[in-house]
């Protein structure tokens, strides 16, 4: 698969016209953003529980929360007690995507940030949970997303 990219100036004119309240913020260095990552970015931003992304060359995060005040980072951590949010890394020179992080404490919004990132998923692409500490939620997933080619770990 060929990998498009976006300009930062095109991606920030194009995420503006949706007027939504999400924060949205590109790493500085970053020029060009891969399309994908575009695209889950703008999905991701529909959710009213997700206020704040954060793109990286390779990363998304996404969350209710911030933490730290000159960088204000997405809080994805597992087991939260408040913050709702997901961290996904795309290896694009493997073609796959690594979920790293989602914590939801309201039941059903971690399957659809997982429905949003899984949305035109990539035929040949794989998907992976590295550290599954959920106690059978992607195992769930997993059965549910059986068209998604998913690594064993």
């Amino acid at each position: 698969m060929t990998i498009e990219y976006l300009s930062k100036k095109q991606f920030l004119k194009f995420f503006l016209s949706f007027k939504n309240d999400t924060d949205i913020s590109v790493l500085k260095r970053l020029n060009k953003i891969p399309k994908l990552l575009a695209d889950t970015a703008v999905r991701l931003s529909n959710f009213n529980f997700i206020k704040y992304i954060r793109i990286t060359e390779t990363d998304i995060t996404a969350s209710s929360e911030t933490k730290g005040t000159r960088i204000k980072l997405p809080i994805t951590q597992t087991e939260h007690p408040t913050a709702t949010g997901i961290s996904v890394v795309y290896h694009f020179e493997y073609n796959i995507l690594d979920f790293d992080e989602i914590n939801s404490p309201t039941k059903g919004n971690g399957q659809k940030m997982v429905h949003c990132i899984l949305k035109d998923f990539p035929k040949d692409w794989q998907a992976g949970v590295f550290m599954d500490w959920s106690g059978g939620f992607w195992d769930k997933m997993k059965q549910k997303y059986k068209d998604i080619n998913w690594i064993d770990n």
